[in-house]
């Protein structure tokens, strides 16, 4: 049900599946019934539908009514016309009529049929209502007429036993001996239905020949009307298997494209807290295998799990209307067999399913891992450990593939074993019936057939259950992913905050870039202790804010805190006064140019890696960008210029270079405050210092924060801040912050020489 709950916004699809399918399953089942008629009538009785013929000579009439009741004699000569010159007479009744007429005239026409083929003098004697006083003497009939007496032979001698009962001439009218067929019908029992409609055919069908009528014409005619509604059937069914499969196929394919486009547009808007929450491998695990298992089993389930109870059902109540068979208890026995073997396959199997997914997250985070960190694995000579680690993972998940695989191949063997045996059971249980009288050939194959069918859609029921506990997990998996949202809300919809910046004319104010921290403490989800403490200061635009302490000390996470990666948990961050929390999340980092500490670059070329920001921004914008970032030297140097192409994650430049570039695209669009995480630290001083002076001059209109390990990366800046362990311990220029702050010294004179810090050494007493 997890699984289908995906279908909820493509119910009309699933009503289209489901039409499909009973359309598709009727015509399925409707195939052994024309097949049974096609053997039955078609080929037994030589296409004779009914034992109440179309056209019948007045002589076959009169000997049929011979063995009728008046009034069932009344209701024959209702439904046949008067006799034409040749003396042959048509049924005019309604098929209603026919129905009616069907029981007690194959029961007469068998009684014709069965003395036209002659009968025996000893039989005579000992048929049903020939009880006699005594008075017959079969050997003195046996002089007269030999062995055996026809149709007109037997009148005559019931004439004559009726004389000598009566002790004078009769002579025998209609229906009298409508006895005696109550009296065989008796006899006969309950085999006497499949015995009276075989014999009735053969009268009907010599009757039909005397009467004028080609039989092997009617036979001809009814074959290839059976046929072919018997194609038709097939080819209905075919186009509704094939429109049935087209629109599983399209409809998963949707949902599969709608959940990828749900992952990715979810996954962008997580803040870092909810990455954290999954691996990388896991999201790209979860978007493609896991999605593509939901995919393949939705194709099945709109395909096979509807179908099969549409085709399960109407065979069974198939099965149950051919009525007292006395093979019903093949099938029952069959279909407990069959459950037994499902209970304990799917018992073996459903733990191990239930982990496989989780083996592949862990088998893809290792390989991921490995091929991420190849250079340091070969820099120190752990290929050997690397490959032992990925082959244990490979190796456990592979032994759960190959349990579940060789636990579900039982299957498909011990199902074939089980319906050989049940068509074997019916063969000869059935043949035994058709041997009795009690069932026809073409009956027995029908029955046959809808075994086949109840026992092939449990075996298409239990394939879906190999892939189901998969596709569950891969729906929670999904679903998870789906039902996480960012804690970062977007407050604002509307462009440029809202009514944030309106004055009281109405008029929208633009954006300065001003950025102030008032007391701000931020506290990672799950930690007792705030990472940042009490951090306050403002940046004007034009101005630089430097920001130094050692690592970990909480710098990147203050500087996250600017577009929103993060949110304060204490204080407000603002851009012109207005809380950034107010402000929409696209409008407010629309507004800032931010590089983080890895310049990550994506496949495509150098130009395009510029323009990220803003995919229509012209040529000059783009080289001025580049300019200032410095990173005009590579490019004018490579063939292809701004067209170089860029390899996926930016692997084939180097540290330098990368930075450049993430800077650059930071810069390109022009923004009212521009953040540098640590993103001067793979740059030459030279490289640094030029890029510094560069930044001073072209974003002279931004508010600048330069988060550095570097002191000549931040000496120069308007005001820094010294942090440690979160909280600020120093605050003001280069010059205030070597005069009054112990561990911006310290860290200052780790790096730089007491000239170059300018720094006067006194001659006496020591005292810098």
């Amino acid at each position: 049900m997890k699984t289908f709950g995906f279908l909820k916004h493509h119910k009309i699809n699933l009503l289209i599946a489901l039409c499909l399918l009973m359309v598709q399953a009727y015509c399925e089942l409707t195939l052994p019934t024309v097949m049974s008629d096609i053997v039955d009538t078609g080929i037994s009785r030589g296409g004779i539908e009914s034992v109440v013929p179309e056209s019948i000579a007045g002589d076959d009439l009169a000997n049929i009514e011979l063995f009728l009741r008046p009034s069932e004699i009344d209701s024959v000569e209702a439904a046949y016309g008067a006799a034409d010159e040749m003396g042959v007479r048509t049924f005019i009744g309604q098929e209603s009529e026919r129905a009616d007429l069907e029981g007690f005239m194959g029961e007469a026409e068998m009684l014709v049929y069965t003395l036209e083929q002659g009968v025996s003098v000893d039989s005579f004697a000992e048929m049903p209502g020939m009880e006699t006083d005594g008075s017959f003497d079969a050997n003195a009939l046996q002089a007269q007429v030999g062995e055996s007496m026809d149709f007109e032979e037997f009148k005559q001698l019931m004439t004559i036993m009726a004389s000598m009962q009566a002790g004078q001439p009769v002579e025998l009218g209609p229906g009298a001996f409508a006895q005696m067929r109550s009296s065989f019908m008796e006899q006969l029992g309950s085999n006497g239905d499949t015995i009276v409609t075989s014999q009735a055919i053969m009268f009907v069908k010599d009757a039909l020949g005397r009467a004028g009528v080609d039989v092997n014409a009617v036979q001809t005619d009814y074959l290839i009307r059976q046929g072919s509604l018997m194609l038709t059937y097939a080819l209905v069914g075919a186009l509704c298997a094939i429109g049935a499969a087209f629109n599983a196929s399209r409809t998963a394919a949707k949902i599969a494209r709608g959940l990828r486009h749900d992952i990715y547009e979810r996954v962008l808007s997580f803040s870092p807290a909810e990455m954290n929450e999954f691996s990388e491998a896991s999201l790209i695990t979860r978007a493609t295998n896991d999605i593509q298992q939901i995919q393949m089993v939705l194709v099945m389930c709109m395909r096979m799990v509807l179908f099969a109870p549409c085709m399960g059902i109407g065979a069974v109540v198939k099965v149950i209307c051919f009525g007292s068979t006395g093979l019903q208890w093949i099938i029952v026995a069959g279909l407990a067999v069959i459950s037994i073997v499902i209970g304990v396959l799917m018992g073996l199997t459903m733990p191990k399913f239930r982990t496989m997914q989780n083996l592949v997250d862990r088998n893809n985070l290792i390989a991921r891992e490995i091929l991420t960190g190849i250079m340091p694995v070969r820099a120190f000579g752990r290929s050997k450990y690397e490959e032992a680690r990925y082959d244990e993972a490979n190796r456990e998940l592979t032994g759960t593939y190959i349990f579940t695989n060789r636990a579900m191949s039982f299957m498909m063997p011990i199902m074939m074993v089980i319906m050989n045996v049940i068509s074997v059971a019916i063969v000869w249980f059935g043949g035994h019936g058709v041997d009795a009288g009690t069932m026809q050939v073409g009956d027995l194959m029908a029955y046959m057939n809808y075994t086949m069918q109840v026992i092939m859609s449990f075996m298409i029921i239990t394939m879906i259950a190999v892939m189901l506990p998969r596709a569950d997990i891969s729906s929670d998996r999904v679903k998870k992913v789906l039902d996480t949202y960012s804690s970062i809300k977007d407050p604002a919809k509307s462009p440029r905050g809202g009514a944030h910046l309106q004055t009281a004319e109405g008029e929208v104010m633009p954006w300065t870039g001003e950025l102030s921290f008032n007391d701000v403490s931020f506290t990672y989800p799950g930690s007792d202790e705030p990472t940042i403490s009490h951090v306050s200061f403002t940046v004007r635009p034009g101005q630089t804010l430097g920001i130094i302490g050692s690592t970990g000390v909480g710098k990147s996470t203050l500087v996250q805190l600017i577009p929103r990666l993060y949110d304060a948990t204490q204080g407000r961050v603002t851009v012109d006064g207005v809380d950034v929390r107010t402000i929409g999340l696209e409008e407010l980092r629309g507004l800032i140019g931010y590089v983080p500490q890895k310049g990550l670059l994506f496949s495509g070329d150098i130009a395009s890696n510029i323009k990220y920001g803003d995919p229509d921004m012209d040529d000059a914008s783009m080289e001025r960008a580049a300019r200032i970032a410095q990173a005009t030297e590579f490019i004018d140097e490579k063939p292809d210029g701004y067209e170089s192409t860029i390899a996926q994650g930016g692997t084939n430049v180097s540290g330098g270079q990368r930075q450049r570039l993430a800077i650059a695209r930071a810069l390109a669009i022009r923004p009212k405050i521009l953040v540098f995480d640590d993103s001067f630290s793979a740059l030459d001083y030279k490289t640094d210092a030029t890029l510094r002076a560069a930044l001073a001059q072209e974003a002279k209109d931004a508010s600048v924060v330069i988060v550095g390990q570097r002191i000549a990366t931040i000496m120069h800046a308007d005001e820094i801040l010294v942090l440690d362990d979160g909280h600020v311990v120093g605050q003001g220029t280069h010059e205030e912050l070597l005069k009054t702050c112990p561990a911006y010294l310290e860290i200052a004179t780790s790096q730089l020489s007491a000239q170059e810090l300018g720094l006067a050494e006194q001659t006496e007493g020591g005292e810098r």
